[in-house]
């Protein structure tokens, strides 16, 4: 059965990024499209993406940039990216960062179809594989990213939607803080959310995963939630 497949798409030319949407279609069944390293940032914080494709050109910061983000976040994240500009220095600084593919434009349509194919089919060979989603926390603690579910000793346990989104940020940040903003921005979709608000889920949650600091409060930066697989 094939599983569904999501990108990420990061085209400041408008014109190019409906196009590639289009196109893109055929092998993705969601596809979220920004025009910015900044909203593309703040999409990636609160979903999972099986492939990012991200111009090098973009306002205000630079695709690379937002690259380098991306991949201390998640190192396994199969990035692409694409660029009117053939200079070497771009290219082999996209090497370092270890992306799976530097696209130049204009495109060579077969070119793109061949990259498509086989990164598309790579990504359904390792989803193939088993708890490729669940993230361990602590001994007997783990949680699922793809259906958002924690898991304690073998036993899924019941989070309200907010709890959810919330462990959902946090993991994916894993042992990094979050700012308070961005929690409440991606949660209540406003920046304007009452401290005490925030604490109160935080706690909730907190009570839910059932060890030591696992969600650590540091004044001014936000939350971090701390790992300890083993």
């Amino acid at each position: 059965m094939r599983e569904s497949l999501s990108l990420l798409l990061v085209e400041d030319d408008l014109s190019l990024n409906e196009e590639l949407g289009i196109f893109l279609s055929d092998f993705f069944d969601k596809i979220d499209s920004v025009d910015s390293a900044e909203d593309a940032y703040e999409k990636y914080l609160t979903s999972i993406y099986d492939l990012v494709i991200t111009d090098i050109q973009l306002p205000h910061q630079n695709g690379l940039s937002l690259v380098e983000k991306i991949k201390k976040k998640n190192p396994s994240q199969m990035v692409i990216v694409i660029s009117a500009y053939k200079e070497v220095d771009y290219f082999l600084k996209s090497i370092d960062l270890g992306i799976y593919s530097f696209l130049t434009k204009p495109f060579d349509s077969q070119l793109l179809i061949n990259t498509m194919i086989k990164a598309t089919n790579q990504l359904q060979q390792q989803k193939g594989k088993p708890d490729s989603t669940m993230v361990t926390l602590h001994e007997g603690v783990s949680f699922d990213l793809k259906t958002k579910t924690l898991v304690l000793k073998g036993t899924p346990q019941e989070l309200t939607a907010k709890e959810e989104l919330l462990l959902f940020i946090l993991v994916k940040n894993v042992n990094a803080f979050v700012r308070n903003e961005q929690l409440c921005q991606a949660i209540w979709q406003s920046d304007e959310v009452n401290n005490s608000t925030l604490r109160a889920l935080v706690k909730r949650v907190r009570d839910k995963l059932g060890y030591e600091e696992c969600i650590i409060n540091l004044k001014n930066r936000g939350y971090k939630l701390t790992a300890h697989p083993s």
